[in-house]
């Protein structure tokens, strides 16, 4: 995809975290942190949960110390426990990583299964613009199962990602109804998000979740919105990116005249 391309699908803005308390437009996504920095092992809380509800109601993310697997729905934030229950954590909270929208949904498209996750791709493919923009996704429904895990909070000194999720609990959730929320991102905005589908799960009786490794989907509907911008909130030990991504020059120079 061409430079130019790319910029006329999505504006990448980042901000420090004095700027968060700005107006914000649909179909925005709001990230703190990147997830380069998260493979690193950055995992200390930046910004708390009453400031990701401030702009967004749908999403998904972590806790301080990667304590658990954070869900927002319908503007409530759950957290997943070790073990897949769910708890509603304190506004209070801290994330060191989350992506957060307000949802602002087109037309619904009904789901027929049974299929598993690589498929929920092909079956929406005529309205995601895969290699254009982000999406903020929505899947509600009944699932034959669902497989989700959740990580043990780590202490410093903090290790890689992939060796604290190397420590992951798995909990297979069968026979349950509920709704999975979660992002695609295009592959320009690789190291500063998770390319391909990343999604978690909460069941309808918010009593059990955590991040998707994989399910079976009976029936459901799915809800899409399109991102055309996306505000990354860099803590103050995250540099800015400097590969992977298309970066709005005039945000780029503000942010480095603030660092």
């Amino acid at each position: 995809m061409s430079e130019l391309k790319f910029l006329g699908a999505l504006h990448v803005e980042l901000l420090r975290h004095s700027e968060l308390h700005q107006e914000h437009a649909e179909h925005e996504l709001f990230q703190t942190s990147t997830v380069q920095a998260l493979l690193a092992g950055a995992f200390d809380g930046d910004v708390t949960l009453g400031e990701l509800l401030e702009n967004g109601d749908l999403g998904l993310g972590t806790f301080d110390g990667l304590d658990g697997e954070l869900i927002v729905l319908d503007g409530e934030a759950w957290k997943a426990e070790l073990d897949g229950t769910l708890v509603q954590p304190r506004v209070s909270c801290t994330s060191p990583y989350a992506v957060v929208v307000r949802f602002t949904p087109g037309e619904p498209v009904a789901l027929s299964g049974p299929f598993q996750d690589p498929d929920l791709e092909l079956r929406l493919r005529s309205r995601v613009k895969a290699a254009e923009r982000p999406t903020a996704i929505r899947v509600d429904g009944r699932f034959k199962a669902v497989r989700v895990r959740s990580v043990p909070k780590q202490t410093r000194p903090y290790p890689s990602l992939a060796a604290a999720i190397a420590q992951q609990q798995v909990t297979d959730l069968v026979d349950v109804s509920g709704t999975m929320v979660g992002f695609r991102f295009p592959d320009a905005v690789d190291g500063v998000e998770i390319v391909g589908a990343h999604l978690h799960f909460v069941t309808d009786d918010r009593t059990r979740g955590g991040h998707v490794l994989s399910y079976t989907l009976l029936e459901g509907t799915a809800h899409l919105d399109e991102a055309t911008w996306l505000h990354v909130e860099l803590p103050p030990a995250v540099d800015v990116p400097r590969h992977g991504v298309t970066l709005d020059q005039d945000a780029l120079r503000r942010l480095e005249t603030d660092i």
